[in-house]
């Protein structure tokens, strides 16, 4: 009896999941007939789950508009997307980033907040960091009521237990466990993910035909996430692409602890508009950069075998200045006829936090929708603006 029941159960949660997304889809009023129609159930069955998910909040009945034609008019009903906001959460050394959607996926609030350094010690303090990211939320959250799930996007290694086992960006957070901390501050459900595997995932959604990709981020640093089978790849230990925890491990010879130099300094946006430009002694050293960071992108691709590599970061943002030498190099160095494509990224700094935004969707549909394993709606997020005037301490 128990194992019929549960499996009525899914079945009217899958058939809840159907009307659901047809509904989010349509944008707009349907008919009990319109949904029968467009999702081959029975109107009965369709007749149900109207029901049910009128309760639930995430459908509501929509006036009927006058009619001439005799008869009950038919019943019109739509998704509502005030029924829960979400919240990403984008964790930087010096920032805290929060977009707040609604639960179509659209943006109604963001706000970004500076955290101010320790000058000693360079950190922040985990009490400090955790309440600069409920102060993010709550600010960007409507005043009347917090979100109904948090993704949280952090630079590091998040262990199997859902600790942060190791970061070079926001030390002072190692060893907390993030999930359990903002769950309680924020009174919700939280998900937490490592920035560049959020990013990667995100890239791997929004793509016009999705595949297997290997993401490396290229920005003050450069970091590796894998997307297989449509999934972040982690690994045994959570460890997939984690190349900076090799020790004695440079992507070049000039990089200090991981962090890439530049002949005109830390940053490379001056490097990179000069060879736009068409400055030879520019170009070179790109190329000699491409050709240094190649080995260890053609050994990645020669591993898992992606039908793209895609460049994401703050470099990306140089077109074809920086891909045009690199998929040179990468592709010299296979042997094989069969090469992946080179592109840049979709979304340049703000991957992180769209990826943070559909691993919440996914973590808490019961919560969000009231049913369960919805999709996120990938396709509605868009990226926020930048802050004009972010708040903290100077």
């Amino acid at each position: 009896m128990a194992s019929a029941d549960g499996a009525a159960a899914a079945v009217r949660q899958a058939n809840a999941r159907t009307c659901l997304l047809a509904m989010r889809k349509a944008g707009g009023p349907l008919t009990l007939a319109d949904l029968a129609e467009q999702t081959g159930l029975s109107r009965p069955t369709v007749d149900a789950v109207l029901a049910e998910l009128v309760e639930a909040g995430s459908v509501r009945p929509v006036a009927a508009a006058h009619s001439a034609a005799r008869g009950r008019p038919a019943r019109h009903f739509e998704f509502d997307p005030g029924v829960a906001a979400v919240a990403a959460v984008d964790v930087g050394h010096r920032s805290v980033r929060c977009l707040l959607t609604d639960a179509a996926g659209r943006a109604t609030g963001y706000h970004r907040i500076e955290v101010p350094l320790d000058s000693g010690s360079g950190g922040t303090g985990a009490k400090a960091r955790l309440e600069a990211i409920e102060q993010v939320v709550r600010r960007a959250a409507p005043a009347h009521r917090g979100p109904a799930a948090v993704g949280l996007a952090v630079p590091g290694i998040i262990a199997a237990d859902g600790r942060l086992a190791q970061s070079l960006a926001v030390e002072d957070l190692v060893g907390t466990d993030l999930t359990t901390e903002l769950s309680a501050r924020l009174g919700c459900p939280v998900a937490v993910e490592n920035d560049i595997k959020l990013a990667a995932y995100a890239e791997h959604h929004l793509s016009d035909s999705p595949s297997d990709i290997a993401f490396v981020q290229i920005g003050h640093r450069i970091s590796v996430a894998l997307i297989v089978g449509g999934r972040i790849l982690q690994g045994s230990h959570r460890l997939a692409g984690e190349l900076g925890t090799q020790r004695g491990m440079r992507w070049t010879r000039s990089s200090q602890r991981g962090r890439l130099r530049w002949s005109t300094g830390d940053a490379a946006e001056e490097l990179f508009t000069r060879a736009a430009a068409g400055d030879r002694a520019a170009a070179e050293e790109i190329d000699g950069f491409c050709a240094e960071i190649a080995p260890r992108i053609a050994s990645l691709v020669l591993t898992v075998d992606p039908e793209t590599v895609v460049i994401g970061g703050g470099l990306s943002r140089a077109g074809d200045t920086l891909l045009t030498p690199l998929r040179r190099h990468v592709h010299h160095l296979l042997t094989s006829p069969a090469k992946p494509a080179l592109t840049a990224a979709r979304l340049t700094t703000d991957g992180a936090l769209i990826g943070a935004l559909g691993l919440a969707f996914e973590h808490a549909s019961v919560q969000i929708t009231g049913v369960s394993e919805v999709p996120p709606p990938w396709r509605c997020f868009t990226a926020p603006p930048p802050a004009p005037h972010p708040e903290g301490t100077p």
